[in-house]
């Protein structure tokens, strides 16, 4: 009904000084209550349009009674007022950080960081900003200093990778204090005033990771645990938690075969070949099992290229993350399984989250786990199908 009508409707059929109840009851009858507008409200309050536009928008003095008249009818039509229209006429910017690793093309971090970009792209038309600030995942400095970087700006919200755990609680502590919000991304960090978390379930991923594994070997071979450019007790959050949940599902299983750890510092590839050689001749030929619990296994698998055959041809792999190298060693066989957990998702979901929080009021869950992908060599060309 166009509204010279509805207002004709009203002066012809309704006597004068019905109940604004019984007008509110007929205008919902004859209109969408997502076309119901301003003027409708004011209408039916028996207000002026200014008075419902100074309300909706919590500016200038309006009489209490003009307010609970106006409030009555919003309750009652459950109005909801069209954020995206509203942002866009503030002409409100936001910048967002997002501290990240540096990272080499076909990395994982390369993949978080497209997806970070694409949310970014879509962003821009709501005036948001994203301004990345990169730092060495081998270096804990780097991190303070990328850090500091973020807490002399003035940005709205952050979005952190939390791979030195104490070092990203401390910005965390400091981002609580400037009421800056912010999001994990890539393992989580429990008790913290995150806004949510956007990445895998590390622990689970582990405790997959670890039957997948004895499935190849049995419960009673060797496994070892490949560290690669990380020392064992430097490893990340996201690594000991994939550690813990490995060692929980052996502990649950009964597992009798012993476990040994290796650091392998792949600048030096002639002492890694040599290590490993110890290691596997050590194993006399006996299927046994090796854990690489960052995206680096295939650092693992080039190195085995430089070893006898005879000595890793009993050997079963296990890697995390869908990343050009490792897909490529998981083709040629290399690698029993790869577990995947999607980290440009990771990227992209944690600043629309951030965005839809901060520009619409928009709450979220704390804790978003991304599925957790089992890719072997007759599945991944299918898996590599989805982009995001």
């Amino acid at each position: 009904m166009r509204t010279h009508d509805y207002n004709s409707f009203i002066s012809i059929y309704l006597p004068h000084g019905l109940c604004a109840r019984t007008n509110l009851f007929l205008l919902i009858k004859m209109k969408s209550k997502s076309n119901i507008r301003i003027i409708d409200i004011a209408r039916m309050a028996n207000v002026s349009v200014g008075t419902v536009d100074r309300i909706l928008h919590k500016r200038g003095h309006v009489s209490e009674d003009k307010r609970q008249r106006v409030e009555k009818i919003l309750n009652q039509i459950n109005y909801q007022p069209n954020m995206v229209a509203r942002f866009l006429a503030s002409n409100k910017t936001y910048t967002f950080a997002t501290i990240t690793p540096s990272y080499s093309a076909g990395s994982y971090w390369e993949l978080a960081c497209h997806g970070i970009e694409k949310a970014g792209n879509e962003l821009n038309k709501f005036n948001v900003n994203i301004e990345p600030v990169f730092f060495d995942q081998y270096n804990r400095e780097s991190f303070t200093k990328a850090a500091e970087v973020i807490l002399n700006a003035e940005f709205d919200g952050v979005v952190i990778a939390t791979l030195f755990g104490e070092l990203a609680i401390d910005l965390s502590r400091k981002l609580d204090e400037l009421n800056i919000p912010y999001i994990y991304i890539d393992s989580n960090i429990p008790q913290q005033n995150n806004l949510a978390y956007f990445g895998g379930n590390s622990f689970i991923s582990g405790k997959i990771a670890a039957r997948l594994l004895l499935q190849q070997i049995g419960t009673d071979a060797d496994i070892f645990f490949a560290h690669i450019k990380f020392k064992h007790k430097e490893i990340s959050v996201q690594m000991k938690s994939r550690e813990y949940g490995f060692m929980e599902y052996l502990n649950e299983i009964g597992y009798k075969g012993q476990i040994n750890h290796i650091e392998l510092d792949t600048d030096n590839k002639d002492e890694c070949v040599q290590k490993l050689k110890n290691l596997l001749v050590s194993y006399n030929n006996s299927p046994a099992g090796g854990i690489v619990l960052n995206s680096r296994v295939y650092e693992l698998v080039n190195l085995f290229k430089n070893i006898d055959t005879k000595l890793t041809q009993n050997i079963s792999l296990v890697g995390h993350d869908a990343i050009e190298c490792n897909v490529q060693a998981l083709k040629e066989g290399k690698i029993s399984f790869l577990l995947s957990q999607r980290p440009d998702v990771q990227g992209y979901d944690a600043v629309k989250a951030l965005a839809n929080h901060l520009l619409f009021g928009q709450q979220y869950q704390k804790d978003n786990y991304m599925p957790i992908d089992i890719l072997i060599k007759e599945n991944i060309d299918y898996y590599n199908n989805y982009k995001l």
